[in-house]
C-alpha cells in the first residue's frame, strides 16, 4: 500500500471514530429519554425513543462497517421524526427542535453523501425547523411540568450543540493535521524517505530561509551514483531501488540537522552541509564512500560506487547558481572517470 493511500486510510478511520463517538452519545442520550418520556407518562414517545436507540445501534454497526452514507441518512430520519414528534406532542417550549441544526451541520461537512445530497436533506432540516417554529399549531398535550420548561429547552440548545460543535471541531482539527501530512507526504521521496527535488526548490530558493540558516559557510554537494543504468540493467530495478534504499540510509546515518539530504532525482543526490570548510566536505564525503563499501545489496555485491561535485554557497549567491556550479563539479567527476571528487573553483 502507498503512502497516499495509507494517509487516505487513516483519514476515513479518524472519520469514522469521530461519528462513532457522536453516535453513542447520541444513543446513551435517547435511553435516558425513554425513561424520561415514561415518568411525564409519554409512553407513545417512550416507544419512540426505543427506535431512537434503535436507529443509533444500527448506524453505530453501520459505521463499523464503514457504511457511513447508510448511516447518515437512518440517523437523519430519526432526528427528523423524533424532533417533530416530541414538538407536535409538546410544542417547541422543550427545544427539540435544535436537533434538526445540530444534524444539518454535519451532513454538510461529511463527504460520504453526495453534495446534492446533503444540501436536500440538510434543506429538509431546515424548512423543519421553520415550520415548527412559525406555525402556530396546537400541541397535543399541555407538559406536566411547566415551571421545568425553561430549563429544559435550555439543556435542549446544549445537549443539541455539544456533538455538533464535537464533529466540527474534531473534523476541523482532522482537516489541519492530513494538510500538514500531505505538505510532507508532498516533500519526500516515496522510495528512501529523504526530502525531494520539491522540499529544495520551494524552501532553498526563500530568502528568509537564507537568512536564517546560512550564518556560517554553506557547501552544495551533489552526488550521483556511478554507472546506476547499469545496476537496473544487470539486476533489475528492484536491485536497483535497493541501491537507492542503502545509499540514502546511509546518508541519513551521515548527515544530522540542520544539514540536509535530498533525493534530486534518479540517482542524484544533493546535500547542503553547514558551517564547514572543504575538509568537513571531504571527511563527509570519506565516511559515505567508507560505510558504502561495507555494504552488500541482498547476494550480490554490486560494488556501488559514488561521483561528487562540490560548489560553496556564497552568501551574494542563489540557492539555483549553487546548485548549477556543484553540477559543473559532478559533470567534471564522471569526465575524468567517476567515483572521485571535484570541487567548482
Amino acid at each position: 500500500m502507498n503512502v497516499d493511500k495509507q494517509a487516505f486510510f487513516s483519514i476515513e478511520h479518524k472519520k469514522v471514530a469521530i461519528l462513532t463517538t457522536v453516535a453513542w452519545y447520541c444513543l446513551f442520550l435517547h435511553v435516558g429519554l425513554i425513561f424520561f418520556f415514561a415518568f411525564i407518562e409519554a409512553y407513545w414517545l417512550s416507544i419512540l425513543n426505543v427506535l431512537s436507540v434503535t436507529c443509533w445501534a444500527i448506524s453505530i454497526n453501520c459505521f463499523a462497517t464503514e457504511r457511513l452514507s447508510c448511516a447518515l441518512q437512518l440517523v437523519c430520519f430519526e432526528v427528523l421524526v423524533h424532533s417533530v414528534a416530541v414538538c407536535v406532542t409538546f410544542g417547541i417550549e422543550l427545544g427539540f427542535h435544535y436537533y434538526l441544526w445540530a444534524i444539518a451541520c454535519i451532513l454538510l461537512v461529511e463527504q460520504s453523501i453526495p453534495l446534492v445530497r446533503s444540501i436536500a436533506f440538510a434543506a429538509l432540516m431546515m424548512l423543519s425547523f421553520a415550520l415548527l417554529v412559525t406555525l402556530d399549531f396546537p400541541h397535543l398535550s399541555d407538559f406536566p411540568y411547566p415551571n421545568l420548561l425553561p430549563y429544559i429547552h435550555f439543556l435542549n440548545v446544549m445537549i443539541s450543540g455539544l456533538p455538533m460543535i464535537y464533529a466540527l471541531a474534531s473534523l476541523r482539527e482532522m482537516s489541519i493535521n492530513s494538510r500538514e501530512e500531505l505538505a510532507l507526504m508532498a516533500s519526500k521521496d516515496a522510495l528512501t524517505g529523504l526530502h525531494n527535488r520539491r522540499f529544495a526548490q520551494r524552501h532553498l530558493s526563500n530568502i528568509r530561509w537564507f537568512e536564517e540558516h546560512h550564518r556560517e559557510s554553506v557547501y552544495i554537494v551533489m552526488a550521483d551514483i556511478d554507472h546506476f543504468k547499469k545496476i537496473n540493467d544487470s539486476f533489475g530495478h528492484e536491485r536497483g531501488d535497493e541501491v537507492l534504499r542503502i545509499v540514502s540510509s546511509i546518508f541519513i546515518d551521515c548527515f544530522e540537522p540542520p544539514n540536509l539530504v535530498i533525493r534530486w532525482g534518479g540517482e542524484e543526490f544533493l546535500f547542503v552541509i553547514h558551517e564547514s570548510d572543504k575538509y568537513t566536505v571531504q571527511r563527509f564525503i570519506d565516511l559515505i564512500t567508507t560505510l558504502l563499501l561495507q555494504h552488500k545489496v541482498s547476494r550480490e555485491q554490486l560494488n556501488a560506487t559514488l561521483s561528487f561535485g562540490v560548489a560553496k554557497w556564497q552568501h551574494d549567491m542563489s540557492f539555483e547558481t549553487a546548485v548549477s556550479r556543484a553540477d559543473q563539479a559532478l559533470y567534471e567527476s564522471k569526465r575524468l572517470g567517476r567515483d572521485r571528487v571535484t570541487y567548482f573553483d
